[in-house]
């Protein structure tokens, strides 16, 4: 079976418009000798949304990169090429994160890469293992997952058949939902302080570090007035 065969075949398996980008992870996952995959979205600098991942540890993953504002699927963004890190590499450039990631999931090791087509420069795919090592991942197969990926993603978010009011039905998702609310409470903390975006953003990413909080729940803490506002 061929890599986008084998794609197909893993995402044929569920029908769910609102799951779409969760059962792109895992055809992803089916295709390539990988553990976890996820996807991520960039609406603008540093307003990064999490549009689905293949399982719980995944989603924990990046919910960690986000935490920190640093890691390799930003740093792949950035680049917007290709970016692999073996568990040695994550220590020695992003070690909180591989720190985290030891912790919190059984990945070690990560891959990180644009997807195809028009969404390259805005969504994310990264893919996970528990091995040490990158697995070796032949370069064609890697890019044509990719391609496959954006290629359904575009469909989906240009008035194809997953488009319901104007987005499609997985940006109402709680993960996602979830994320909009840290914008709300970098909001609300900007307001407060006379800060920048920016500035309330690198105080929340404190706040939860120092409480060892996903920005997620410390967002929602500061909404509902449990997380000091000073």
């Amino acid at each position: 079976m061929t890599v986008a065969e084998a794609f197909a075949a893993e995402l044929a398996r569920g029908t769910e418009p609102e799951l779409l980008p969760e059962r792109l992870a895992r055809a992803c996952v089916a295709a390539l000798p990988v553990d976890g995959a996820g996807l991520s979205h960039s609406f603008a600098p540093g307003r990064r949304l999490p549009l689905g991942a293949g399982d719980t540890d995944a989603s924990v993953a990046e919910r960690l990169q986000f935490a920190l504002g640093d890691g390799p699927c930003l740093e792949a963004q950035r680049r917007r090429r290709p970016l692999s890190a073996s568990a040695a590499e994550l220590g020695d450039r992003w070690p909180v994160y591989a720190a985290q990631l030891q912790d919190r999931t059984p990945y070690r090791s990560v891959l990180a890469l644009p997807v195809g087509g028009p969404l390259a420069a805005v969504t994310m795919l990264v893919l996970f293992a528990t091995t040490p090592e990158v697995p070796d991942v032949p370069a064609g197969d890697l890019t044509a997952t990719a391609e496959l990926v954006g290629e359904v993603l575009a469909e989906a978010m240009s008035g194809g058949r997953y488009l319901v009011l104007g987005l499609p039905e997985w940006f109402h998702q709680p993960a996602v939902l979830a994320r909009q609310r840290i914008w709300l409470a970098i909001g609300q903390l900007s307001t407060l302080t006379g800060t920048t975006n920016t500035a309330a953003l690198a105080v929340l990413r404190a706040r939860a570090f120092r409480l060892d909080l996903d920005l997620e729940t410390a967002a929602d803490r500061y909404l509902a007035g449990a997380l000091s506002q000073d």
